[in-house]
């Protein structure tokens, strides 16, 4: 688990303070497959309808989005489920790039060429 929050959140000493609520989600989302946006504030003991507790509950699940956390809108209402695919995705594009960045053209192997 510390792996993937240190994906999403980096180690940033205001950041890391963010982890053990972070975990807590992705848990708590694990579990219930989807859950809605009022259900997981009332879950972590925030008030959404504070300015406050809205820029707290947004700051710990805004990072989670594109890389493991899907939103879906039912109505008005706001569901979030965990989304494997889209970690898969992310770290695909991470390793497209650390492979342009890192590697010389002339060291990269194609499909024709055997090993």
């Amino acid at each position: 688990m510390e792996e993937i929050l240190y994906i999403i959140y980096g180690n940033h000493p205001k950041s890391k303070k963010l982890h053990a609520e972070a975990g807590r989600i992705i848990n708590f989302v694990r579990e219930k497959h989807a859950v809605s946006r009022d259900e997981l504030a009332t879950f972590l003991n925030i008030d959404l309808t504070s300015q406050n507790g809205k820029k707290h509950f947004y700051n710990l699940v805004s990072p989670m989005f594109d890389k493991i956390l899907v939103s879906e809108h039912h109505g008005k209402a706001v569901y979030y489920h965990l989304s494997y695919d889209m970690f898969r995705v992310y770290l695909d594009n991470i390793r497209r790039k650390a492979k342009y960045y890192l590697i010389k053209p002339s060291e990269i192997k194609t499909g024709d060429e055997e090993e």
